[in-house]
């Protein structure tokens, strides 16, 4: 029996239960978004990179050929095929290829460690690759390497027979497994229905427009991603993909947004830290620049003064959006204002339509007051069916409330949220970044964000460390400004006059760059462990 294609049925099976059907017209799958938009604009841009430009015309029969030729090679509907390439053009193609042919994808980061894309290889149980194999991987994994997906640009579209049946929303779309960093990765399968209801909830939000030409700044392997190549091909919009180079070169990053005229940019707030020092630095303006989309990490206001300062908040619009894998991406959506900047909380504001929202506190019940953090656990049609092959761990992220037939799904994010006496939501991070000191319980990120007010501190992280006493102490890695070298006494006052005793950091770090994930966020496992190397 295939497994992969057993594991697939039932996940897609699951969340058959708990998502409403589209109404009459809706778009089912990924694929019928895509063929919606070649048809309106044959001859608009669709995808760039250094290499060349493909329009809607050639990205629909380029993947058709794909598709076909997966099917040649033994890719059937229902199973699962890995996708290792070097983002672009060709990658784009593969992806959507892969999706006609009836298959989900899953991603392997070319810079992934090598044990990673191993243990996402077996896990998934693929048994093709398009890209870039391993021979560590197997002799039973077949492949389609990316010289042939090159050479299928060209040639006539096939047109599909009935081997080569159009996905449903029920199907699974692709399978990207999470960071692993307090564990094993885990793989989280992710439905056509799921990202087709994120971009409806999404729709009268932002003024998306055909015009627009957005960037694929984030690795295909980051759910980010997926926000980032469909936004467009949804829209008929233009996906512009950068030299990898670049996303790691903030100064060039600046110069390739002017010259590409993008319009929608997406950031982690750690990668937009060094985005917004070099543009303080370069005489680039940015007119064409409309959004810039915040997520993946808790955005500290202090990070956007100085950028709000010199360009304001009316173009580009910020936007602080709230999401985990295993909720398709987005699950908030909040317009950054100058209330927000005047103050230290990470507003995430209201869900998306769709969703529903539980804030929980230690004991289950629901948390109602304004003001008192709690679990946030979501519900609706965005959130996944489970982990692929972890049912221990689906028990226990996955419950039903209340308990029994009748019960709705949710999602328990483990991500502390309070409300603001409006009803905005406020993200206050991460449960397991709470630590104890001295008899009191301690947010990670309160700390690193009275370190971040300082005028001189451009980023900062926080964590404990037993001393050699045996008890805890805080430690502190401090960003500075470009031309600011922050003074470790001045920063100790600093935080004197904003935080108890209990929340000083014993010992600060004052650093010149802080290491980054390949999904563009803040490496605190990197961190920790070139501290505890070295700090003596």
């Amino acid at each position: 029996m295939d497994t992969t294609t057993t594991a697939a049925t039932t996940t897609a099976a699951a969340a058959a239960a708990t998502t409403a059907t589209p109404g009459a017209g809706a778009p089912r799958s990924l694929v019928d978004v895509f063929t919606a938009s070649a048809a309106a604009g044959p001859d608009r841009l669709a995808v760039s990179d250094e290499t060349g430009r493909a329009d809607y015309r050639t990205l629909d029969g380029w993947s058709r050929r794909i598709a076909h030729a997966l099917h040649a090679a033994g890719v059937r509907p229902g199973d699962a095929v890995a996708l290792r390439m070097e983002a672009g053009r060709a990658a784009v193609a593969a992806l959507l290829g892969i999706l006609r042919a009836g298959a989900a994808y899953v991603p392997l980061d070319l810079r992934n460690p090598a044990e990673r894309n191993a243990f996402i290889v077996a896990d998934s149980g693929v048994r093709h690759l398009v890209g870039e194999r391993d021979p560590d991987w197997g002799a039973d994994l077949t492949c389609t390497t990316a010289a042939t997906v090159d050479a299928l640009a060209d040639g006539p579209a096939p047109t599909a027979p009935e081997s080569l049946p159009a996905p449903s929303g029920e199907d699974l779309a692709y399978v990207i497994y999470t960071s692993g960093t307090t564990g094993r990765p885990k793989g989280v399968p992710v439905r056509h229905a799921a990202v087709v209801a994120l971009l409806a909830a999404t729709r009268d939000l932002f003024a998306f427009e055909r015009d627009d030409r957005w960037l694929l700044f984030h690795s295909l392997a980051f759910d980010f991603s997926v926000w980032e190549v469909w936004g467009p091909l949804s829209t008929g919009a233009a996906l512009v993909v950068p030299p990898q180079w670049v996303t790691r070169a903030p100064e060039d990053l600046i110069g390739l947004l002017a010259d590409e005229r993008i319009s929608v940019l997406n950031q982690t707030p750690t990668a937009f830290t060094m985005l917004a020092r070099a543009r303080e630095n370069a005489d680039r303006p940015l007119p064409d620049l409309r959004y810039i989309v915040f997520g993946g990490e808790k955005l500290a206001p202090p990070v956007l003064r100085a950028w709000a300062g010199s360009v304001g908040l009316d173009r580009p619009r910020l936007v602080n959006m709230y999401g985990i894998t295993e909720v398709t991406v987005h699950a908030t959506f909040h317009h950054v204002t100058h209330r927000d900047l005047d103050g230290t909380e990470s507003v995430i504001g209201a869900p998306l339509d769709g969703f529903a929202v539980r804030i929980a506190g230690p004991d289950g019940t629901e948390v109602t007051e304004p003001g008192v953090p709690g679990e946030l656990w979501l519900s609706g049609p965005q959130v996944t069916a489970g982990y692929l092959n972890r049912p221990e761990l689906d028990e226990d992220r996955f419950p039903v409330v209340p308990a029994g037939p009748d019960g709705v799904r949710h999602y328990r994010s483990g991500d502390l949220v309070s409300r603001t006496a409006e009803g905005a939501l406020v993200y206050h991070g991460r449960a397991d970044l709470q630590v104890k000191l001295r008899g009191h319980r301690v947010e990670l990120g309160d700390i690193e964000a009275a370190v971040r007010s300082h005028a001189s501190v451009l980023d900062a992280v926080a964590w404990p460390r037993e001393s050699a006493d045996g008890g805890q102490r805080l430690f502190c890695v401090v960003l500075g400004k470009e031309g600011a070298e922050p003074d470790v006494r001045a920063l100790r006052r600093h935080v004197a006059a904003t935080l108890p005793s209990y929340m000083h950091p014993a010992r600060y770090q004052v650093v010149h760059e802080l290491p980054r994930t390949v999904n563009g966020k803040t490496d605190r496992a990197a961190l920790m462990k070139a501290w505890s190397e070295n700090r003596d």
